[in-house]
């Protein structure tokens, strides 16, 4: 397989040193929205603010309630899901995990700037979480993965939604938003995208495709979905192939 394609309907891997770097030179850049850094769009930062909003007004006080004490944010990005919770939850323990050191270092530089002391931001990727090198001890009230699994090969988004069983108390919930494939899986393998001016890589799933990872990765009824759906209107959605769709669940029982 030639890098540079996009590809339907097959398992291609994606090579990670490749998209670590890719996230390295994003973090590194100056942006008219912030956002963008994680969120695209970068000739349109409008569109980022509206997105960013959407999602939050959809599903923000959904999260808050109850109030969670304990956040860990699994591809934290720049960060701003602490920023959110920490406006409204001052005391509020919030650690943000991401294997970009230069995305880390923008949501240090972020929280500091809007006065989110308490915020934690940690350089650690996804397929290899050390709990016991954790800024913030598990377990945790609410699990945030946002955008994170179509960066992730097959083997390693089985691995690390298993591996999120032992950061959990029987009443943590997960928050997981993913862009999905409406009708084939979609792989992006280091295609140049003329809006990043970057090659990207990234692995668009179908929903039934991820439904079928998380029932893989949590054993039978310790997983209930307590909200899902497509995300945004369509107004707020660019691509044709793909929609976000973001899934809320509680997890009962899980074993330490």
């Amino acid at each position: 397989m030639k890098h540079g394609q996009r590809v339907q309907g097959e398992i291609v891997e994606i090579d990670y040193a490749a998209t670590q770097a890719f996230f390295e030179r994003r973090g590194r850049q100056h942006y008219q929205n912030a956002l963008s850094a994680t969120m695209y769009q970068d000739n349109d930062p409008g569109l980022v603010a509206y997105r960013d909003d959407a999602e939050k007004a959809a599903i923000g006080m959904t999260l808050c309630s109850p109030a969670p004490k304990s956040v860990l944010d699994i591809g934290c990005g720049i960060g701003r899901w602490g920023w959110y919770l920490a406006e409204r939850h001052p005391e509020i323990d919030y650690l943000g995990i991401d294997f970009s050191s230069s995305l880390i270092a923008k949501a240090h530089e972020g929280a500091m700037e809007r006065g989110y002391r308490r915020l934690r931001f940690q350089t650690m990727s996804a397929t290899a979480i050390d709990k016991s090198r954790l800024g913030l001890a598990p377990p945790y009230d609410l699990l945030i993965v946002s955008g994170l699994l179509i960066y992730l090969n097959d083997a390693d988004c089985l691995k690390m939604l298993t591996d999120l069983g032992s950061l959990c108390s029987p009443a943590t919930r997960l928050y997981l938003r993913e862009p999905v494939a409406l009708e084939k899986r979609l792989t992006l393998d280091a295609y140049f995208s003329s809006e990043l001016q970057d090659r990207y890589s990234a692995i668009y799933r179908t929903l039934d495709e991820l439904k079928a990872l998380l029932s893989q990765a949590f054993p039978a009824g310790t997983l209930a979905v307590d909200k899902e759906g497509f995300l945004f209107e369509d107004s707020l959605e660019k691509r044709v192939e793909t929609r976000q769709y973001y899934l809320i669940l509680s997890m009962k029982d899980v074993q330490q």
